[in-house]
């Protein structure tokens, strides 16, 4: 009998000793999701959440789902449409907030507090939310719990399928933490439809799933470039709206009469023929990319192959053009050579950097192999502008200044100053970054320009001077007049073998392969989308989120 006794005193002691949360801990035991692709690229989704509040009163959960995820360098905006919900199979209030990047629900009664176990369901509909951008598949990427729960997960689990019986040709899963690329998961591809589970996930941790589907399975999603816009410039934009009159009638005309007196290039009169190379106010020679980024206020891949013929020109490299044939000998194949003669001279920041991009520690490379990445270019323009601006031609690169009246140009026009929005818009078009010197030198191209596509005019007095007619070559170029030059260039010289450039085949034949190789090889855009199979992890893709109680 004493015995007894003892052990129970004990184990009294020992229960009575353990924390609260031990005793009664708040969890989710189950969290499965049906999921159903529809062929117009809707997703049907269904979340059977098992949620224990252990020993606690709340008043129920909430569960909140990202309506923006990043696809390379765009975003997906999806839409969520809840259609039900069912507390321990009835019918249970619930209220949906919104705010521009996520989406809400709070399932309860403030009124009321409910404590042990529960069974939530929550249907609702996602529209854009199916990854069909890429070339060689369509995939659902999805975050099936979220990895933003407090709470840990004892089980979860997925069916996905479709409703119109396209087999799923791959699939993945992964699990952890946000950014995690485990997979502590199970997933089976049957036909049409894939399930993917996971045991005990701790607070933080999801399980997310990749479903690859054929090519033009689903309609085109669409993406963006920015993110939605905050709410609270939406309330600046509907105060601004309030000004239209003053921004309208007032600043609109002002900004056009300051344009038209100040800054249009027009001021100068009409464009006259101007038969010099470019100079800049100390007599230094403007470089081809200079004058091309003049021109359009745009370094462009014509200013990059424009500075590789005036570098050739100049005796800095050697063009040899190459014959290969293919493995089987039926079709030749135009490759061009370059080679450095010399890494030192009168090289400007831009020069040097174009040469060290496509020569590296070596002396000779072919020009299929000399590719220019985004990097490269973005650090060529960057050095490009910086000359630019160091001769007082630009105050700066023109695509944040013409962006900016850009987006405030659409700001207005949406929020009711039509006129003025026109007029930022008109600007956004004219606007280029470009000083007085700078608008000067433009108007002088111009000039130049008129030149360059009419050289066959100018006959007697080029015959005479075709050492300088050679020099023209890159900016005619660069000016975006490279064949009407190349035209009259031909009448005057038919035979004309440069000797900067060595192979099969005339330079007049040489140079459009040349130029569309070249061009091809200069990456000018960010890489735009990833996939969730090359690139995924745990919480990518769409849906995701997280919740807990209330």
């Amino acid at each position: 009998m004493k015995k007894k006794l003892y052990f129970s005193v004990l184990t009294f002691l020992f229960l009575f000793s353990l924390p609260t949360k031990a005793l009664a801990q708040e969890a989710i035991n189950s969290f499965h999701v049906d999921m159903t692709a529809e062929k117009n690229g809707d997703l049907k989704v269904s979340e059977k959440i098992e949620y224990t509040f252990g020993s606690e009163y709340r008043h129920g959960i909430f569960r909140f789902i990202p309506l923006v995820s990043r696809v390379g360098d765009l975003y997906r905006v999806i839409d969520v449409k809840f259609t039900g919900v069912l507390r321990d199979g009835e019918k249970e209030k619930y209220k949906v907030n919104s705010s521009g990047d996520q989406i809400e629900i709070k399932i309860g009664d403030s009124d009321r507090t409910i404590t042990g176990p529960h069974i939530y369901e929550i249907d609702y509909t996602v529209k854009n939310g199916i990854g069909s951008n890429y070339e060689d598949h369509d995939e659902i990427y999805w975050n099936v719990t979220g990895n933003g729960w407090s709470v840990p997960i004892s089980n979860a689990s997925i069916l996905l399928k479709d409703d119109f019986n396209v087999p799923i040709q791959r699939a993945v899963c992964y699990t952890g933490l946000s950014g995690s690329t485990e997979s502590n998961c199970q997933i089976t591809i049957k036909g049409q439809q894939v399930t993917s589970s996971v045991s005990s996930l701790e607070s933080n941790e999801g399980l997310t799933i990749v479903a690859g589907f054929p090519v033009g399975t689903f309609p085109k999603s669409t993406l963006q470039k920015s993110m939605p816009m905050d709410p609270d410039l939406k309330i600046f934009l509907i105060f601004y709206a309030l000004l239209f009159i003053i921004l309208n009638f007032i600043i609109a005309p002002y900004l056009l009469y300051w344009y038209m007196r100040k800054r249009n290039k027009k001021r100068f009169g009409p464009p006259v023929v101007n038969f010099d190379l470019p100079e800049a106010q100390d007599g230094t020679r403007i470089s081809p990319s200079e004058a091309g980024t003049i021109d359009n206020t745009l370094l462009e891949k014509e200013d990059i192959v424009a500075t590789i013929f005036d570098l050739a020109i100049r005796k800095y490299i050697k063009i040899e053009g190459t014959i290969k044939k293919t493995t089987l000998g039926l079709r030749e194949k135009q490759d061009f050579i370059l080679t450095r003669l010399k890494k030192t001279g009168d090289l400007n920041l831009f020069e040097t950097q174009l040469l060290d991009s496509l020569f590296g520690d070596k002396n000779s490379t072919t020009l299929k192999e000399a590719k220019l990445t985004y990097t490269t270019f973005s650090d060529l323009e960057t050095k490009n502008f910086m000359m630019l601006i160091q001769r007082n031609l630009f105050i700066k690169n023109p695509k944040s200044q013409k962006a900016l009246s850009r987006v405030f140009g659409l700001i207005t026009l949406f929020s009711g100053a039509f006129v003025l929005g026109g007029v930022l818009l008109y600007l956004s078009t004219k606007l280029n970054g470009r000083t007085q010197e700078g608008d000067e030198m433009d108007w002088k191209l111009d000039g130049l320009k008129i030149f360059l596509k009419a050289t066959k005019r100018y006959d007697v007095w080029q015959t005479k001077n075709f050492i300088f007619l050679e020099k023209m070559i890159p900016y005619a170029m660069a000016l975006g007049v490279i064949d009407q030059y190349m035209k009259g260039l031909k009448i005057l010289k038919p035979n004309y073998s440069p000797s900067w450039y060595t192979g099969r085949g005339t330079f007049y034949a040489m140079y459009p392969l040349f130029n569309s190789t070249a061009s091809s090889n200069v990456t000018t855009t960010a890489p735009s989308s990833s996939s969730g199979f090359s690139g995924g992890s745990s919480g990518g893709g769409g849906g995701g989120g997280g919740g807990g109680s209330w």
